[in-house]
């Protein structure tokens, strides 16, 4: 096989899985505008002030998944560096902007874990009656909200000042292995090199990523830190209140609240953390390839399709809402065939009608 006809079907087949990616996200922003309305007007009222957090999370993904469409990041690896781009030849926003739209993109990365993990220091106070936390008050709005934002700031400055553009990345990104020309281009760039080569084959230590990665590896390590802590915490209060004087209902919707929280907390761990953290044992030893960089954005758009998922049927009014949406569909298609049916039948009557009363020829 010529190498034209292999590199066409190599582009054949990143082109497929590209547009795979951008319908799991289209699938993702659709099932977060279904939730968003349930979450408004079918949530049970002793959900309480809990609705507005899982509200900042559905909003969350949509931006997520709408700059991820915006942007059309593109992630490389190969031996010890990990690039992340957008092309704006790809992008849809402005070039003057793609910049700190792939520094937004980052910090979106750390956002998806630190919301639950605040999700979960809240329902643990909230199970505990801790009302000085927990009340209708700006200053608990603005407390709950913004550590996400502080954890995505922190997140986003790392990623700015240590893995920037300079002479390292530079090269790497103009040999020929790189996939793609971005010579003369204005791109958004933030990413890994921990052991350039220079030109005369020395190889160094480039402490910026070093630095850089230690950061956010920090970061992240704090949030699911967090995260577990609180996880564990509210489910110990959950499962106590099995022999509380609380109403059956209550129970049953504060397990549907924790399992649905636990199922959302498993999937970015699972499709965003794990591949990450698969990355950069890579990256460290230096044996990273570009199968990692594709595994990675793959499972981005995976996360994005499916977390909102949970929620929606776990959670039994939510659950019921869609089921009787669709049970309802099913009887107008149902009533429509059957009138169609009807139509037919009667039609054929007529023309049996008319046969029989029709003079001899």
């Amino acid at each position: 096989m010529s190498s034209t006809t292999m590199n066409s079907e190599f582009s054949s087949t990143e082109l497929l899985i590209n547009k795979i990616e951008r319908g799991c996200t289209c699938f993702g922003m659709l099932s977060n505008i279904i939730l968003l309305p349930m979450i408004m007007f079918r949530s049970p009222s002793d959900i309480g002030v809990y609705k507005f957090l899982m509200m900042y999370i559905s909003i969350f993904e949509l931006f997520f998944g709408w700059l991820e469409l915006m942007t059309v990041p593109e992630l490389f690896t190969e031996g010890s560096a990990f690039i992340v781009t957008i092309d704006p030849d790809n992008a849809i926003l402005p070039d003057s902007t793609l910049q700190i739209s792939i520094l937004i993109y980052c910090g979106s990365f750390a956002t998806s874990l630190a919301l639950f993990g605040v999700q979960f220091a809240y329902r643990f106070q909230v199970l505990n009656g801790n009302v000085e936390w927990t009340s209708h008050r700006l200053t608990n709005f603005v407390f709950w909200c913004g550590i996400p934002l502080i954890v995505a700031a922190l997140w986003t400055l790392s990623c700015w000042i240590f893995l920037g553009r300079n002479e390292y990345v530079d090269r790497f990104i103009s040999q020929d292995s790189y996939p793609n020309n971005l010579e003369n281009k204005t791109i958004g760039f933030v990413g890994i090199y921990f052991y350039p080569e220079l030109e005369d084959g020395t190889t160094v230590i480039n402490w910026d990523s070093f630095i850089g990665m230690a950061l956010c590896t920090c970061i992240l390590f704090g949030s699911e830190s967090l995260m577990l802590f609180y996880a564990l915490k509210s489910y110990m209060v959950t499962k106590s209140l099995m022999t509380s004087a609380c109403s059956s209902s209550f129970r049953k919707l504060q397990w549907q609240l924790f399992y649905a929280l636990a199922s959302q907390t498993v999937i970015p761990i699972l499709f965003m953390q794990i591949p990450l953290s698969i990355i950069y044992l890579t990256l460290f030893l230096n044996i990273s390839s570009p199968f990692f960089g594709r595994l990675q954005a793959f499972t981005i758009s995976t996360y994005l399709a499916t977390d909102a998922l949970p929620t929606i049927f776990i959670i039994r009014p939510y659950r019921e809402t869609v089921f009787g949406y669709f049970k309802c569909c099913k009887s107008m298609i149902k009533s429509e065939n059957t009138t169609i049916r009807h139509g037919v039948d009667s039609a054929i009557s007529l023309n049996e009608i008319a046969s029989r009363y029709a003079a001899p020829s």
